[in-house]
C-alpha cells in the first residue's frame, strides 16, 4: 500500500506522520462504518471522505472555531491505493481517507454510542430511491417523532458477563437494527442499556450529567450557527472499566489541584513534562460523520438536527434525574 498525505490547511491540526506499517483496523466503529483504519497509537482514525465533508471540516476550522470545538480534531487527508492487508475491502470507491482524532481514545474499555441526528436523513442531492430508502427508515424509527435514532453502540459488560452476546473481550455489539425496534416511548431504555457497564449505579448518574452538560452545549451552539447537517450523528464515548473510571477521575482532580496551585506559565510547563503521559478520560462527546453537511449563511439554525439533539437532552436529564 502506498500513500500520499495531502498537507492539512493552515486552519486545521498539522497531520503526523503516518506509514502503510502503522495502519490497523478499527474496531471502535459504533456505527458499523466500512473501511474505517487507525495508527499503532489508536489516537487517531482514518476513515473514507467525501469532498463536501473534507470540505466542512476546514471551512469549519478557519471560520466556526466554536463549532470545531465540538468535533473531533481534523489533521487533513490522506490518499490510500489498496487497503490494508487486515482490513476487508470497503463497499465503495473513495481512495481519499480523512484523518482525525479518535474520540475513544483516552479510554481502557471505552463505551460508544452512535445516535443519528434529523428527521429528515438525505440532503437535496439524494436520489428518489435514496430519500424514499431513508424516508422509510425514518417512519419507521424513532427518527421522525424525536429526531434521534441508536444507530450502533458498543458496550464493555465485562470479561466475567454471562451474557452469551458478550464476546471474548467482555464487549456487547448493538448493531443498526437495534435502535430501530424503539419507539419514542421507550427509546430511553436503549439509552440506559448503552449506560450498563461495571460502573456503578452513582458513576452511572455521573456519566449522564457530564453527556447532559455536553449535549446542552451542542443544543445552545446549534441554535446560534446556520448550516445543515444530514445523518450527523453524536458520538458518546465514557470509560466502562470501573478501576479506570475511577483512576481517571483521580487524575482530573490532581490536574485540577495543580492548576488551581500553579500560575498559567508553570501550568503550561507542567504540561509539556507530562505530555508523554496519556491522559485517562471518564467520558467525551464529539459531533461526527459529515458527508452531508454544509454551511448555510442567513438560512437560520439547523432545526432538523436539534430535534434530535434536544431530544437527547430530555432523555439523559431523565437519566439524570434533573
Amino acid at each position: 500500500m502506498s500513500e500520499t498525505p495531502k498537507p492539512a490547511p493552515a486552519s486545521s491540526t498539522p497531520i503526523p506522520a503516518l506509514t502503510s506499517l502503522n495502519l490497523k483496523s478499527f474496531n471502535l466503529a459504533a456505527a458499523g462504518h466500512d473501511g474505517v483504519l487507525s495508527d499503532e497509537s489508536g489516537s487517531l482514525v482514518i476513515k473514507p471522505c467525501t469532498a463536501a465533508e473534507v470540505s466542512f471540516y476546514e471551512v469549519s476550522c478557519s471560520e466556526h472555531p466554536e463549532f470545531a470545538a465540538h468535533m473531533p480534531t481534523f489533521f487533513g487527508t490522506l490518499q490510500l491505493s489498496e487497503p490494508s492487508s487486515d482490513t476487508p475491502v470497503p463497499t465503495h470507491n473513495r481512495n481519499t481517507k480523512i484523518v482525525l482524532s479518535n474520540v475513544a481514545y483516552g479510554f481502557t474499555r471505552p463505551c460508544v454510542l452512535d445516535v443519528k441526528l434529523g428527521a429528515q436523513l438525505w440532503d437535496e442531492n439524494a436520489s428518489a430511491e435514496k430519500r424514499a430508502r431513508l424516508d422509510k427508515v425514518s417512519n419507521e424509527s424513532t427518527s421522525r417523532n424525536l429526531g434521534m435514532r441508536i444507530a450502533g453502540m458498543k458496550v464493555y459488560k465485562g470479561s466475567a458477563s454471562k451474557d452469551p452476546a458478550v464476546d471474548e473481550m467482555g464487549y456487547r455489539v448493538y448493531d443498526k437494527y437495534y435502535g430501530r425496534v424503539f419507539t419514542a416511548e421507550n427509546v430511553i431504555e436503549g439509552i440506559k442499556e448503552y449506560l450498563i457497564s461495571e460502573l456503578t449505579e452513582e458513576q452511572v448518574v455521573l456519566v449522564a450529567k457530564r453527556f447532559l452538560e455536553r449535549v446542552r452545549a451542542v443544543r445552545k451552539l446549534l441554535e446560534s450557527q446556520e448550516s445543515r447537517m444530514y445523518s450527523a450523528s453524536l458520538l458518546f464515548c465514557y470509560e466502562g472499566d470501573r478501576a479506570a473510571f475511577e483512576e481517571a477521575l483521580k487524575q482530573e482532580e490532581r490536574k485540577a489541584a495543580e492548576d488551581k496551585e500553579n500560575d498559567k506559565e508553570e501550568a503550561e510547563e507542567e504540561e509539556e513534562e507530562d505530555e508523554d503521559d496519556k491522559i485517562k478520560k471518564v467520558e467525551d462527546m464529539k459531533l461526527i460523520d459529515f458527508a452531508h453537511a454544509t454551511w448555510t449563511p442567513g438560512k437560520g439554525p439547523d432545526e432538523n438536527a436539534l430535534q434530535g439533539v434536544r431530544s437527547m437532552e430530555k432523555l439523559l436529564a431523565q437519566i439524570a434525574k434533573e
